[in-house]
């Protein structure tokens, strides 16, 4: 006989009722939130930046003429964030149509040392900004699935869906450090 003792009923159950909750909620985590049921855009009072209809035209009577940054066919403006510091702002189009636009603070010492307009830019609906701690997200924001653990200098990132698009917030320690909306084809 062996010395291995068998579990008893009870035992057996605690342990299968365990399992399950385990399995339940790892599948529960992997399920995005249901979608906003209306475009996210990057939102100043001058002009919204929205990728189911701006277009660069638009953006340019808008903002004028925009630096190329960080490589070439990206169009760069740099305003000022809430806090006071420098944040860049770029756009990059398909044709003439806005394909994305993101926020964020320039982490490089090789940023262009462009002028900061006042100009304050959030994510509407939502009224999102860079520096809020990610707890202000909406519910239809989730993890973001599918991407590395750690994107860039982003250790936390989120996504949410829209109709026609993709809207990002990253950050670090729980503060939202990058917004992003992009075109889905």
């Amino acid at each position: 006989m062996s010395d291995e003792r068998t579990p008893d009923f009870a035992m057996q159950r605690a342990v299968d009722i365990l399992a399950g909750i385990y399995e339940r909620t790892q599948r529960d985590t992997a399920v995005p939130p249901p979608p906003a049921d209306r475009p996210i855009v990057l939102f100043t009072e001058t002009i919204a930046f929205d990728v189911t209809r701006t277009t660069k035209p638009e953006v340019e009577r808008a903002l004028g003429i925009a630096f190329s940054y960080p490589q070439r066919g990206w169009h760069t403006y740099c305003v000022r964030g809430d806090d006071g510091n420098r944040l860049f702002l770029s756009c990059f189009y398909s044709g003439e149509r806005l394909a994305s636009a993101e926020l964020y603070a320039p982490k490089v010492d090789r940023a262009p040392k462009l002028a900061p307009r006042d100009l304050r830019l959030r994510f509407v609906p939502g009224e999102i900004t860079i520096g809020q701690p990610v707890t202000v997200l909406p519910a239809y924001f989730g993890t973001a699935h599918g991407l590395p653990a750690k994107l860039g200098p982003y250790a936390e990132m989120f996504e949410a869906r829209f109709p026609g698009g993709a809207a990002y917030a990253m950050g670090n320690a729980g503060v939202i450090e990058r917004l992003a909306i992009y075109v889905l084809t």
